[in-house]
């Protein structure tokens, strides 16, 4: 497995041995190996993020993006951290590159093989906020949503009812077996 943690918020500390928990334990669970980017930031960028890539005005809790390259660390990647941490940079974003973001993101699996490739783009301050509403852990929070975009790259979709139902039956199984209590979505 190839992980990157990249905190870039303020709102809540990260614990990356706990993430790094999760991700194993998910795809221990799917079988799998993976090279993932995890990027923690706020609702200013991931607003940013999900208007530039999926052409939807808000901020959201979770984005994930398909890698269909071998690695996370050629340029050819559909989406990199440098977009990430400035995706209103100067050098722009290639018509190709979108576009093929644009297709992937939280759509198809990510799978090549037997590893899975991707990006997962968390919204902390969104857990933060959620997580209050929910009378719940902000761990906990991060964790439903670190597992469904886990969920999003090995290619569940919650797009349809009956999909979502499966989706989010799934999150609670892999929730549960880490000995998280959260509350799932509907």
């Amino acid at each position: 497995m190839k992980l990157e943690i990249i905190n870039l918020q303020k709102h809540y500390s990260i614990d990356k041995n706990s993430i790094k928990k999760i991700v194993r334990s998910v795809l221990r669970s799917e079988k799998k190996d993976a090279e993932l980017n995890v990027v923690f930031t706020d609702n200013k960028r991931i607003k940013e993020i999900n208007k530039t890539f999926l052409g939807h005005n808000y901020a959201t809790d979770v984005i994930t993006f398909a890698y269909h390259e071998p690695s996370l660390n050629e340029d050819k990647a559909s989406y990199n951290l440098d977009r990430i941490a400035s995706p209103c940079n100067k050098r722009g974003i290639k018509g190709g590159d979108q576009e093929r973001t644009k297709k992937t993101a939280g759509k198809k699996g990510a799978v090549r093989g037997n590893t899975l490739t991707g990006e997962i783009i968390i919204s902390v301050e969104m857990a933060k906020k959620l997580a209050q509403k929910h009378d719940c852990a902000v761990e906990g929070e991060i964790a439903l949503y670190l597992v469904h975009g886990l969920l999003h790259l090995f290619g569940y979709n919650d797009e349809q009812k009956s999909a979502a139902k499966k989706m989010h039956q799934r999150e609670g199984e892999l929730l549960s077996s880490l000995g998280l209590c959260v509350p799932i979505p509907h």
